[in-house]
């Protein structure tokens, strides 16, 4: 197996665990509401310190992987992770359960920095192996909800943590005994290289680019806490055919429906982030970063308004486009960033995009309480169109340069 290979296998498995520990908890809301005896938004408040974590620890994260390796990196990420997911099938309050999913935060948010960046400097087709690469985290993400809300079903929420965790420390094992060559495999164009002045305007790009990560951050957290419940409210008609063949009346059953929505919505993102891999490769990463948000707009506007299948369809083309341009948000970290602090980089990236963000869960049960549920969405079509502003600006002020993947060279 030759190196590309074993990075792309254990980042992409990474990715894919870093997203199932982040949407299970959604998905088990409301079982969770029932079992604790609580109210949905007090529910989703339990999960405050994970998300935070899974943000705010990315940039510490980057740091240590920069500094040391990305592979050991990954490791604990691995170890870590399993270990938070066993503390909270063991929790049995309010508090113990708030402690061990922070737990679960902290260590996943180490996942972003050392895997992107490993990726970033060790695939000579970047684009396109970040698209891949999002793919995994994007069925990371559809199979959370639904495989939470079957699992919920078969056996509780509890085994549903352990399964998860065991699984995942075995793969830390399995990272353990493989080497990983952690080499550059790209050098910036030599003018990009020896150029101050480039490298002063490459901040002032990248400080523009932290402003649309955060406004974005702030709209993909309020979203898929959101989603799994939105969908048990506002599209019944699963439900309402699994009550035509006599499945009504199993406990679960109503949950483990609007998960499998939610599922099948984000399975609408792995085309979207091979299309967007494809693209970061071949156009200018500025101006695919303005498309994709762009069209992204209507549809996240038109999920508060719409009920049932149209809910779910202008769900799914919303999705298509808000994960799609990942592989160019992340091309364009790593063109504003040099190699040597690159999973600082993308540390700084994931504490915006999911350490701020984590800040919509209290927002959204403010606008709940004061609106309704749906009302979060037009919010968060607010918030879409200001970050649509903020790349129009970022076009502006970087006019008559170019921003592709494909200035890197070879060193070989």
């Amino acid at each position: 197996m030759n190196n590309e290979k074993k990075i792309m296998i254990f980042t992409c498995v990474a990715h894919f665990f870093t997203h199932f520990y982040e949407m299970i908890f959604p998905a088990l809301a409301i079982p969770l509401m029932i079992s604790l005896k609580m109210s949905l938004g007090d529910v989703l408040k339990i999960s405050f310190f994970m998300y935070l974590l899974y943000g705010l620890a990315a940039l510490p994260w980057g740091m240590i992987s920069d500094r040391f390796n990305n592979r050991i990196t990954l490791i604990i990420f691995f170890v870590g992770t399993s270990l938070g997911a066993m503390l909270t099938a063991f929790s049995d309050t309010r508090t113990s359960m708030m402690f061990s999913l922070a737990v679960i935060g902290f260590f996943a948010s180490s996942y972003h920095p050392a895997g992107m960046g490993l990726i970033s400097l060790g695939m000579k087709n970047r684009g396109m192996a970040l698209g891949i690469n999002g793919v995994a985290g994007n069925l990371g993400m559809i199979s959370a909800p639904f495989a939470a809300g079957l699992l919920n079903w078969l056996v509780g929420w509890e085994a549903t943590y352990l399964i998860i965790g065991a699984l995942s420390i075995i793969w830390g094992i399995m990272l353990f005994m493989v080497d990983i060559d952690e080499t550059p495999v790209h050098t910036e164009a030599k003018e990009d290289a020896s150029s101050s002045e480039n490298g002063n305007s490459n901040v002032k790009y990248f400080l523009i680019l932290c402003v649309i990560m955060t406004i974005a951050g702030l709209v993909y957290r309020g979203n898929s806490v959101v989603l799994p419940a939105y969908l048990e409210l506002k599209a019944s008609f699963l439900w309402d055919f699994l009550s035509g063949i006599n499945l009504h009346n199993l406990t679960g059953a109503k949950t483990a429906a609007a998960t499998l929505l939610a599922s099948l919505i984000y399975m609408i993102g792995i085309p979207g982030q091979i299309a967007g891999g494809r693209m970061a490769d071949r156009y200018d990463l500025r101006w695919m970063y303005l498309a994709f948000h762009g069209l992204s707009l209507p549809f996240i506007i038109l999920m508060g308004a719409l009920s049932q299948e149209l809910l779910v369809i202008s769900a799914g083309i919303y999705i298509f486009f808000a994960l799609g341009m990942q592989p160019i948000e992340n091309s364009l970290v790593a063109r504003y960033t040099p190699g040597k602090w690159r999973s600082t980089g993308y540390g700084i990236k994931f504490i915006l995009v999911f350490g701020v963000g984590s800040l919509a869960i209290y927002s959204v049960g403010w606008i709940k309480e004061t609106w309704s549920l749906g009302a979060v969405y037009f919010f968060a079509g607010g918030l879409v169109a200001l970050l649509v502003f903020f790349i129009a600006i970022l076009i502006w002020v970087s006019k008559g340069t170019t921003c592709r993947n494909n200035e890197y060279k070879d060193n070989v």
